[in-house]
């Protein structure tokens, strides 16, 4: 069976989100889940000419970025919708509100481009003027070659290329860029006048900001939410969840029409731990065969032992990027160990792996932290809190009143350092 498990290898691949015929081939749904991306498709019904601008909240990998691709999927053509991945764009360990609008109107020019909307020389002349304006260019000549024989997209595009690997220029563009920032702002709703009314309502939805650090999405959300939300277009905006627990969340969501949550799947009830003779409730038991369903779609349940299968999905914690790559490194494991299938052993190799990880990124302070988290899995405003659950060392689960556990694997080395009773 080696060559099926390189198929199963080959079909969990943890950073590639669901979309068109894949989404179709291996989406399953969930009704907690599905009730979210339906409330966010009756919220664009029935705001169709407001500008609404939505926060779009979850842990990195609850599968955030398929809801997205499956909301779109349903809004059968209402929209023109601008989808990109500021990470394509930017590195996500820099980005700031300016990156933000300039590749806002960098992709919907690419997208008035695409559509064949013609805008207007007026406008065009505006945009290639402050173009021109925000990087250094050696000779008038050389500025006006710049925009011949290319689009204005793909000028303005290559600007960004340039910016993710060159910090120099980064700094430059940025530093010209703020105090033309309310021409910036002009220049994107110009744009979005002139392609509504050409085409369709636009909507733009921004992905992966969730995954900037944490220090540039405080200063985007908390600094410059005002900036941020002045085009006049449905915009939503992926949301790190950490944020929900600082101080300033109350002022940033003042600055939003819609904060929507989307929760990790709840594979063992508040309070429980992991155990072989757990007692699940009906939701719960519905959840993990939802996650196993997962597994079935994309491979033979006969190629897993299912105590490995069942202890993926507990030590996953719900989080369906996790549960996948752990899927994927345990298939690894196998294969190159010469077995037929994933067995506990595979996976337990992979965990060990993933207490490393977590090991590095934490100290005594966190430990003590997540241990008072355990205790009463509530949700609260504390800085420390922000980063434990950017870093998925502390998950949120929705279930009525929302709550947070330990991450599994957090609770089996706080377990190894007799920090935590086996019943803990």
């Amino acid at each position: 069976m080696s060559d099926e498990l390189k198929q199963i290898f080959m079909a969990f691949r943890p950073e590639q989100a669901l979309k068109d015929e894949y989404l179709k081939r291996y989406y399953v749904g969930i009704n907690e889940n599905e009730k979210r991306i339906a409330k966010l498709k009756t919220i664009l019904d029935l705001g169709l000419n407001e500008p609404m601008k939505l926060l779009f909240m979850g842990h990195r990998g609850s599968g955030k970025t398929t809801a997205l691709n499956r909301l779109v999927s349903d809004l059968d053509g209402t929209y023109l919708v601008i989808f990109y991945d500021v990470i394509d764009l930017l590195d996500p360990n820099d980005v700031n509100y300016t990156d933000v609008l300039f590749s806002t109107l960098a992709k919907l020019i690419e997208a008035a481009e695409k559509e064949n909307v013609t805008l207007s020389s007026g406008l065009k002349n505006r945009i290639e003027k402050w173009g021109s304006s925000i990087v250094k260019i050696e000779t008038e000549s050389e500025a006006a070659s710049v925009w011949v024989g290319a689009g204005i997209s793909t000028v303005l595009l290559n600007l960004f290329a340039r910016m993710k690997s060159e910090s120099e220029t980064r700094y430059e563009i940025r530093k010209n860029i703020t105090p033309k920032i309310s021409e910036l702002i002009n220049i994107i709703n110009d744009t979005i006048i002139e392609i509504e009314s050409k085409c369709k309502p636009i909507l733009v939805v921004i992905d992966n900001l969730e995954k900037t650090e944490q220090s540039n999405a405080m200063d985007i959300f908390v600094n410059h939410s005002t900036q941020i939300t002045q085009p006049i277009c449905k915009i939503i905006f992926t949301f790190p969840i950490g944020l929900r627990s600082c101080d300033q969340f109350s002022q940033i969501r003042s600055s939003f029409d819609y904060d929507i949550m989307y929760p990790n799947i709840k594979i063992r009830g508040r309070g429980q731990d992991i155990k072989e003779d757990e007692h699940f409730s009906e939701d719960v038991l519905s959840n993990r065969n939802f996650m196993r369903n997962i597994f079935e779609l994309r491979g033979n349940l006969e190629l897993i032992d299912p105590k490995a299968l069942d202890y993926i999905i507990d030590i996953s914690g719900g989080v369906l990027r996790e549960y996948i790559r752990i899927i994927r490194d345990a298939s690894l494991n196998s294969i190159s160990s010469g077995k037929d299938i994933i067995d506990l052993i595979s996976v337990e190799e992979v965990v060990n792996d993933l207490k490393n990880t977590y090991r590095s990124q934490l100290d005594d302070e966190d430990y003590e932290t997540i241990l008072d988290i355990i205790k009463d899995q509530r949700l609260k405003r504390d800085s420390k809190l922000v980063r434990l659950l950017h870093n998925l060392s502390v998950l949120e689960y929705a279930n009525g009143e929302n709550w947070c556990d330990a991450n599994p694997v957090v609770r089996l080395i706080l377990k190894e350092q007799s920090l935590l009773g086996e019943d803990g």
